[in-house]
């Protein structure tokens, strides 16, 4: 049980991360107001023991709303409260108990483009997480009047504690400009990403110690709005790692398989 979660939390890196894009205009900047977005994903696990191939799936459902605000002219204020979240679960794998999510908070400080300068994940009520991962839920737009066609490379790298497992991932990303399209019926910038990845870490589940190495790619089309909201995304992406167990000489391939939606439903 214990890989599996493992294997589950370090599938939502990528759905979490939301590189730059280099906006056509100089002058972007996110609109102050409030948006709700629908956060969909399905997780694939498959994983073998002692020769026996295992599978499993996690389906998951967040609402969640940002409030943007002007703190000054370079500086936004950001409020996020997670209005809801659901799981379902196949294979033998746990559902964790999200009954209390609603209603917690979280807040940070950012620039016009939505890169973060402080963020503080609130405080969980008894049981439940905070809000930490979403903390790079906001697309960083880099201004930087880039034409239809043109690509650039990004390195990331994020640290933080995935169910337990204290992991580092090093990003490798390649965006291009599509170019204009018409998103949710709004005119939007296009923006699609290829993701190369590797992670590492170790940390302990349910008693027991583990360590994880893995690689894997993806894909993410961000949609920005030219009138500053973010609109919603989506992303493919497949891992395989390594886990093991140092206690019992254990060691567990498999592969995760992440496809999840970002979607404004209220703005």
């Amino acid at each position: 049980m214990c890989i599996r979660n493992a294997a589950l939390a370090l599938g939502t890196l990528a759905l979490i991360l939301a590189p730059s894009a280099k906006a056509q205009s100089a002058s972007f900047s996110y609109a102050p107001g409030a948006s709700q977005y629908r956060v969909q994903s399905t997780t694939k696990i498959v994983q073998e023991v002692n020769g026996q191939t295992n599978e499993g799936e996690v389906n998951t459902r967040h609402v969640v709303t940002l409030a943007i605000g002007r703190k000054a002219k370079d500086t936004l204020a950001l409020d996020y409260t997670w209005d809801s979240a659901s799981v379902s679960t196949t294979g033998g794998i746990p559902a964790p108990d999200l009954s209390k999510i609603g209603g917690t908070k979280a807040s940070g400080f950012a620039s016009a483009t939505g890169k973060m300068y402080s963020f503080n994940p609130g405080t969980a009520a008894e049981g439940m997480p905070d809000m930490a991962e979403f903390e790079l839920f906001l697309p960083v737009v880099t201004a930087a009047n880039k034409k239809v066609g043109d690509s650039w490379i990004d390195t990331l790298t994020v640290k933080g504690n995935r169910g337990g497992v204290n992991v580092n991932t090093t990003i490798i990303v390649t965006s291009k400009m599509v170019g204009d399209t018409t998103y949710a019926g709004e005119k939007s910038w296009r923006i699609q990403r290829n993701l190369v990845f590797s992670l590492s870490g170790a940390g302990e589940q349910q008693g027991m110690a583990l360590t994880i190495e893995g690689t894997g790619t993806g894909e993410r089309t961000d949609y920005i709005s030219s009138k500053g909201a973010y609109l919603g995304s989506a992303l493919m992406q497949t891992s395989k790692s390594t886990v093991s167990l140092p206690a019992n000489g254990m060691t567990i391939p498999m592969t995760t398989t992440v496809t999840s939606k970002v979607e404004r439903v209220k703005g």
